[in-house]
């Protein structure tokens, strides 16, 4: 039950028994609980570090609990602020690498680096490099919809790396919810064994094959785009830092649409988090994989809800209520 907040099972059944018999020492709740005075001890030591306990007034050397409306009210704004600082630390190297993706695509040259002009060339190039494929396959998808033929062409890669065993894994956009080919697919996926996560904005489209290959766009605009494929070890790994913590911070498909403490959506918050860099509409939609008559409703029902009647107004609320962090802003 308390498990969530960073507790140890033991330590929850020594607290729940501490209150229950609020004068009860090691040894009684060692005999209450069945198991050992040491056990008991370690539990007290891990709850005296979530100040959920305090030395006994008796002065005899003892604990006593905390209430539960002090003490686990405090640990859980301790762990939403480590929640916090954890986000931010994502937020942080999703962007450092994100401009060093960006950065990356304009080499021209080098041992490490593969240019691929095309279109055509990129996609026989990625189903070489996935039929070679014998670990894993990490992928970004930033766009709501995917046309059919790419669906077909994914599919029976898909198909095939699943069968060999080789994992997958996908961070696709939450917006696919709306275009029902790609919402289809993603679902096929993970009903055959593949693993599916939801983002609100996804940096880039990448391609990691068994961590030693890594393929982005050649271009900032990917329709007709070519890819460069990279094998420098430092890149690469650089890169599937980027997934990791976009994959840690996604929701699984088919799971329940998350809303915070505060009831606000992830594409919500994101849009927050947009207007506060200075996004337009338009680059909004674009990042969240929407329409633009999509992000004006979710505009509207924002400044409704922060009785803001502009975006600067409704991001000096937004400060003020923690939707935003001040770090949201640079």
């Amino acid at each position: 039950m308390l498990q969530g907040l960073g507790m140890s099972g033991a330590a929850e059944s020594v607290y729940l028994q501490m209150l229950r018999e609020r004068d009860a020492g090691p040894c009684r709740i060692a005999e209450a609980l069945g198991i050992t005075e040491t056990e008991v001890r370690d539990a007290l030591d891990e709850l005296s570090r979530l100040m959920l306990v305090e030395e006994s007034w008796a002065g005899d050397d003892g604990y006593r609990p905390v209430s539960p409306e002090v003490g686990l009210a405090a640990l859980l704004a301790r762990e939403q602020a480590e929640v916090a600082r954890r986000n931010q630390e994502i937020e942080e190297g999703r962007v450092a690498l994100a401009r060093l993706v960006s950065e990356l695509r304009n080499v021209r040259k080098g041992p490490d680096v593969e240019i691929l002009e095309t279109a055509e060339e990129a996609r026989d190039r990625l189903a070489t490099l996935t039929e070679q494929c014998t670990q894993e396959l990490c992928t970004f998808v930033p766009t709501r919809a995917t046309s059919s033929r790419a669906l077909r062409s994914s599919r029976a890669l898909s198909q095939a790396l699943l069968e060999r065993g080789v994992r997958m894994r996908t961070v696709y956009l939450e917006s696919i919810r709306n275009d029902q080919a790609t919402w289809q697919h993603a679902t096929w996926l993970r009903n055959n064994g593949a693993e599916v996560r939801l983002a609100a904005t996804v940096p880039v489209r990448l391609q990691i094959i068994d961590q030693d290959h890594a393929m982005v766009p050649l271009t900032d605009t990917e329709s007709g785009s070519g890819a460069v494929v990279m094998t420098s070890p430092g890149v690469v790994a650089a890169l599937v830092a980027l997934f990791t913590q976009a994959w840690r911070a996604a929701t699984p498909i088919g799971a329940d649409r998350r809303r915070d403490d505060d009831g606000l959506s992830v594409q919500e918050l994101e849009l927050l988090r947009l207007w506060a860099q200075g996004a337009t509409d338009d680059a909004a939609g674009r990042r969240l994989g929407v329409s633009l008559r999509t992000v004006r409703r979710l505009s509207s029902g924002l400044m409704e809800r922060l009785d803001a009647s502009s975006r600067f107004q409704a991001g000096a609320r937004a400060l003020d209520r923690g939707w935003l962090d001040p770090a949201d802003l640079s």
